[in-house]
């Protein structure tokens, strides 16, 4: 396991930082994922493409002008468009035109939260919603209904805005929304590793997401990284004969639209979603800085408790493990154990959730993500040999 060392892993996640941002159907995507799957080719696993089309947002123009002020925003790629609203700026729970509002980055992690239920319910004509994150930046919230846009317009913009525009909300102030986007198409995929094992055994699977707003570095390097690392250890056994069970491991695209390269895994492998003996995800946040807490969830305790021990010896701190119940996991692992998957999800913290302003190297821990890779590679040794 040398290759998951801090050294080595270091490198694989300054070359995915490098790559450029990671939004699904940029050239940055293409390339990143390019490179992920010649460093998983190195395992001697068979890696395939698995394509994604999709329909890529073009933002036109996106802004509030307020009192001669104009703040550049970034529309909720879920909502319609429109050329422009103007009428007086109100708080969400208010009466005028546009309502206003300030939520996390991480509020749309899973369809049905709080944001989700203002848009449904709301009678304002459009919503602005300041992003609030670590350094009040812009940090986009995902769109979970990318396929199927509702409400009115939002537009986010960055949360350094957000005394403001409370401010001008309060006193109903006259302002002009504008956020104005199409769509046009585009091409991703998903990446699959794939090893056979014995007849009649059932298949162990491994999900991490590959894409996200911007560079997206401790959000998603940890997830590849492990990702790696698993399908190394699956290389491993199947060179020395002792793959018992089938093993498959796949790097979806477009996590930030709505999981939209889950969703054509999942169309296009629905068997293997109740069949896996196990779903192992690798959700966000796997060896941020800042917050070192590690969420394991899964239905069995001892799933949990097995992966905290290997992640324990393997060097990560106990102090900031943390195991939780299943109905708490996010991202892709919640769409799969929606769908009836038996999931074991692993995700962390990041204190620049979806900001520009996750990169490597401030906002990396090279050794937590070491820990995390030999843990999940140890997992897929006990449970696929």
């Amino acid at each position: 396991m040398t290759k998951f060392i801090p050294p080595s892993v270091a490198k694989l996640v300054a070359a995915f930082d490098a790559s450029g941002i990671h939004r699904v159907g940029t050239p940055g995507d293409l390339a990143s994922g390019a490179w992920f799957e010649g460093e998983a080719a190195q395992s001697g696993v068979a890696i395939s493409r698995m394509p994604v089309p999709i329909q890529r947002t073009i933002v036109e123009e996106a802004y509030l002008e307020c009192e001669g002020l104009r703040i550049d925003g970034l529309p909720m790629f879920d909502s319609p468009s429109t050329s422009g609203v103007s009428g007086k700026l109100c708080s969400s729970d208010g009466t005028g035109t546009i309502g206003f509002a300030e939520f996390p980055s991480n509020a749309a992690s899973i369809k049905g939260q709080p944001l989700e239920k203002l848009r449904r319910a709301t009678q304002h004509q459009a919503l602005v919603v300041a992003t609030r994150v670590t350094g009040d930046s812009l940090a986009p919230i995902n769109a979970q209904y990318y396929n199927t846009p509702f409400g009115p317009p939002v537009l986010q913009v960055a949360g350094m805005h957000h005394a403001l525009l409370a401010e001008h909300a309060q006193t109903n102030s006259v302002v002009k929304f504008v956020s104005r986007h199409r769509r046009e198409s585009a091409d991703s995929f998903n990446l699959c590793a794939v090893a056979a094992g014995e007849s009649g055994t059932r298949p162990i699977a491994v999900v991490t997401p590959r894409t996200g707003w911007w560079e997206s570095t401790a959000e998603r390097a940890g997830g590849m990284v492990a990702w790696l690392a698993a399908v190394d250890a699956a290389g491993a056994l199947k060179r020395a004969g002792q793959l018992k069970h089938e093993f498959r491991a796949y790097a979806t695209c477009g996590h930030e639209l709505g999981h939209l390269g889950l969703q054509t895994l999942t169309q296009q492998q629905t068997p293997l979603i109740t069949n896996a003996q196990y779903w192992l995800h690798l959700g966000a946040n796997l060896g941020g800085t800042g917050n070192l807490t590690m969420m394991i969830r899964a239905v069995n305790t001892a799933d949990t408790e097995q992966m905290r021990g290997l992640l324990i010896a393997e060097g990560y701190p106990a102090q900031h493990i943390l195991v939780e119940p299943v109905g708490k996991i996010s991202g892709e692992g919640h769409d799969l154990h929606h769908l009836g998957a038996k999931v074991l999800s692993l995700a962390g913290s990041n204190l620049h959730f979806h900001a520009a302003s996750d990169r490597w190297p401030g906002n990396v821990n090279a050794g937590g993500i070491a820990s995390i890779s030999r843990a999940v590679a140890r997992w897929v040794t006990l449970h696929a040999g």
